[in-house]
């Protein structure tokens, strides 16, 4: 057998495990779509229809959404997805699924460029493909996937046209650039400083002189993707919008900080963020604690495998010990700058901010499967421990997080949503309640998303959340009690001092941990 074709036959292996990992039971874990993705359903299923997004634009190049100015990608990419599998649960989270069971592909053709063996290729893009922190969000129809793809693509090809100076590879570097930025927040930040910092590292060859043309053309795609761009960051508040509700200089604790004691403001703030970068550092969090499918107490699953601990660690002793200065200070580049936009985010350690750290993880396992390649049984005892770790993965995924944190994945909306709809004609209002909460009324959700998307309303009702026979509030029930024909999707604490007759009471809707999500409730 040739050594092409062997490597054909891994390459596929290693997108059926991919595949696998990211498509079972697609629609069941996690266990209820988001309100994220309720809202890119709903947005791409009205573009589809009407051309306009939900708040009646045309083509927008940011989805106001709920006020938070979604980038277009992942919305159009649906559009498509929509188009190909009807509105379905299943359409909405196939992009980031598809493109999540891609990427440990593309990720070995750039292993490759950056020199590394093919034999330690395979194993690190099979590392990623059962990586539970890339699974987890492949599957959820997040924005970050898709992004990650697009600059780990933008690099692949930048790196290779360094090497080659074919035009087409520019041409797909700018492309696939230009989409990250697009495509997520996170990417904004650091795709445009990665990019220089490869400028840099591979400035002598640039060969301006020599490939002018190559240059004007590049500089051209560019321009198509940065001006609306640019237009967008200083003439509209999809930008500002989306800064001001995430950066760290709205957090609460710093702002309560400030300007407490001569310590200057600007000291302060430097510490702060600094507190929050180093953060991402800490071992319990990167290897323990990270995804948070468990409670605090709980065991839980890191952003790579416990067992791979150890081998980042050997992989950092290599890098060190490595003479490929290129490979040194793009490592050391994606090791630093990974975590950055996450730290400048207001949540403290977020998994999903983060995924631009996973480039940095993924070539210090490839540097200790470089060194293992030929230490068989040590390896042999990895991958053992690995299937061992995916195990106990599959278990918290599967059974434990749906157990512990349904409701906060909005769990028993969609129940109540179509219960409603295959109803709507029985009563003259729906009171449809958007506060709930397994210990107390302390979750807030958007209902009317999925009444939108599971009634499969017409996407050209303009004020949206006001979708005729319902209301989207809290019921009152010694305020409703008389009014005639009501259907109440009230949660316990919406009644919870009164006495509502059984004969009223049409169903009960649980949470995955047996607690009581929604009544509903007829007058």
């Amino acid at each position: 057998m040739s050594n092409n074709l062997r490597l054909t036959i891994f390459i596929i292996l290693i997108t059926i495990v991919s595949f696998t990992c990211r498509f079972w039971q697609l629609t069941n874990y996690p266990v209820h779509l988001s309100m994220d993705e309720a809202t890119i359903g709903i947005n791409a299923y009205s573009v589809l229809e009407t051309g306009n997004d939900e708040w009646g634009f045309h083509l927008p190049l940011a989805f106001k959404s709920v006020g938070d100015y979604k980038p277009p990608v992942n919305v159009y990419l649906t559009v498509i997805s929509i188009k190909i599998f009807g509105y379905t649960e299943f359409a909405i989270r196939f992009p980031s699924a598809f493109i999540g069971t891609i990427t440990p592909i593309i990720v070995f053709f750039l292993l490759l460029e950056l020199s590394f063996s093919p034999t330690a290729s395979l194993f690190a893009s099979l590392w990623l493909a059962v990586l539970p922190w890339h699974i987890h969000y492949s599957r959820g129809g997040y924005e970050s996937v898709t992004a990650l793809f697009c600059l780990i693509a933008g690099i692949l090809f930048l790196i290779k046209w360094f090497k080659t100076h074919y035009l087409y590879q520019l041409v797909l570097t700018v492309i696939f650039l230009s989409l990250s930025v697009w495509t997520y927040h996170a990417e904004r930040l650091l795709t445009p400083i990665i990019t220089i910092v490869l400028l840099y590292i591979y400035r002598l060859d640039l060969k301006l002189k020599k490939y002018s043309k190559n240059y004007i053309i590049g500089f051209f795609i560019l321009c198509f993707f940065a001006v609306p761009f640019l237009n967008q960051a200083l003439f509209s508040p999809a930008i500002k919008a989306r800064v001001e509700t995430t950066s760290f200089l709205h957090d609460p604790r710093l702002t309560n900080q400030l300007s407490k004691n001569f310590i200057s403001n600007q000291y302060k703030i430097i510490n702060y963020w600094a507190g929050k970068y180093v953060d991402y550092f800490d071992l319990k969090f990167i290897s323990w604690q990270g995804m948070q499918f468990t409670p605090p107490e709980y065991p839980d699953v890191g952003l790579v495998f416990l067992i791979d601990v150890p081998f980042l660690l050997l992989g950092l002793y290599q890098l060190i010990k490595s003479k490929n200065k290129k490979l040194q200070q793009i490592t050391w580049t994606l090791i630093l700058l990974g975590p950055l936009p996450a730290s400048l985010a207001m949540n403290d350690q977020h998994a999903l901010r983060a995924l631009t750290w996973l480039p940095a993880f993924i070539i210090l396992m490839t540097f200790t499967f470089e060194y293992l390649k030929y230490k068989l049984p040590l390896l042999c005892i990895y991958f053992f421990l690995l299937l061992i770790n995916f195990a106990y993965f599959f278990n918290i995924y599967t059974i434990q997080s749906p157990y512990y944190f349904s409701e906060y994945s909005q769990y028993g909306f969609k129940q109540a949503a179509v219960y409603a709809c295959q109803n709507e004609d029985k009563f003259k209002t729906i009171v449809f309640s958007d506060t709930f909460g397994s210990l107390g009324p302390l979750n807030t959700g958007l209902p009317y998303l999925y009444v939108m998307f599971y009634c499969q309303k017409d996407p050209t009702i303009n004020n949206h959340a006001q979708v005729a026979k319902y209301e989207f509030r809290r019921p009152d029930w010694k305020h409703d009690m008389n009014k005639p024909n009501l259907l109440l999707i009230a949660t316990p604490w919406d009644i919870l001092n009164d006495k509502i007759p059984e004969n009223q009471i049409i169903e009960t809707i649980k949470f995955k941990n047996g607690h009581t999500a929604f009544v509903l409730i007829k007058t």
